[in-house]
C-alpha cells in the first residue's frame, strides 16, 4: 500500500482510497463508512512534512468550539528580517482539554491590542498573541500563497509559502519561539518538494 500511496502523491494526488475486502464494502456518495478508508500523506509517519511553528492569533470558534479559540494563526520565524511570518491556520488535531488550556494561557498579557509590526501576514484574526510557545504542526504538501508570509521573497517575489492540511501534533516546551522552523527552512522543504516532482515528472 505504501507503494500505491507514494506513487499517487509524486503524481500531485492528494492520497489513495482504500477499499475493505468485506462482501458488503459498497461505496455510498458523502458517507462516511468502514468500508472505503482514505489515506493521505500527513496520516503516515515519515512521509508527512513537519514544522515547528509559533500560533501568534485567533479567531473566535464557532458551533461546538464556541468560547475557544479555533482556528489558530501559526507562524515561522526569519531571522534575518526578525518577524513573525503566517505559515497557515489550523485548527485540527485539538482536543477539548487543550483548547481549554490555550483559552486559560492566552490571557492577559499575552493578547496584544493590536497586531505587531513584526508580524507579517494578509490575516486578520479576531486577536493577536505574543509569541509565547512552539508547536509541532504536520500538513501534506507545500503551496504558493497570497496570504502567508512564510518565506516571502525566497521563493516568490511577493507571495509566501502555506501548509496544506495542517494538524497540531503536540507542543515543543523545551524551545523558545525565536528557535521555530524559520523561513529559510520552509523554502528549501518547498524546493526540495517541487525538486521530487519535476524528477518524476521527467521520467
Amino acid at each position: 500500500m505504501k507503494s500505491f500511496l507514494e506513487d499517487a502523491l509524486r503524481s500531485s494526488c492528494e492520497g489513495i482510497m482504500v477499499k475493505s475486502l468485506d462482501i458488503d464494502a459498497g461505496y455510498f456518495p458523502s458517507k462516511r463508512t468502514d468500508g472505503w478508508l482514505k489515506v493521505k500523506k500527513d496520516y503516515v509517519e515519515g512521509l508527512n512534512d513537519s514544522l515547528d511553528l509559533v500560533p501568534i492569533g485567533a479567531w473566535h470558534g464557532n458551533g461546538r468550539k464556541a468560547g475557544w479559540f479555533s482556528p489558530f494563526l501559526m507562524a515561522c520565524y526569519n531571522p534575518e528580517t526578525e518577524e513573525f511570518q503566517s505559515v497557515c491556520r489550523v485548527m485540527s488535531g485539538f482536543s477539548d482539554a487543550f483548547y481549554i488550556e490555550m483559552k486559560e494561557f492566552f490571557a492577559g498579557d499575552r493578547i496584544l491590542a493590536k497586531k505587531p509590526p513584526y508580524y507579517r501576514t494578509v490575516e486578520a484574526p479576531d486577536m493577536w498573541f505574543s509569541p509565547e510557545v512552539v508547536w509541532e504542526i504536520r500538513g501534506a504538501d507545500f503551496t504558493i500563497s497570497p496570504v502567508h508570509q512564510a518565506a516571502v521573497g525566497l521563493v516568490h517575489q511577493s507571495r509566501g509559502i502555506s501548509i496544506r492540511f495542517p494538524r497540531f501534533i503536540h507542543s515543543i516546551p523545551d524551545r523558545n519561539p525565536e528557535e521555530c522552523s524559520t523561513a529559510a527552512d520552509i523554502a528549501e522543504m518547498f524546493n526540495s518538494q517541487t525538486r521530487k516532482m519535476d524528477v518524476t515528472a521527467e521520467r
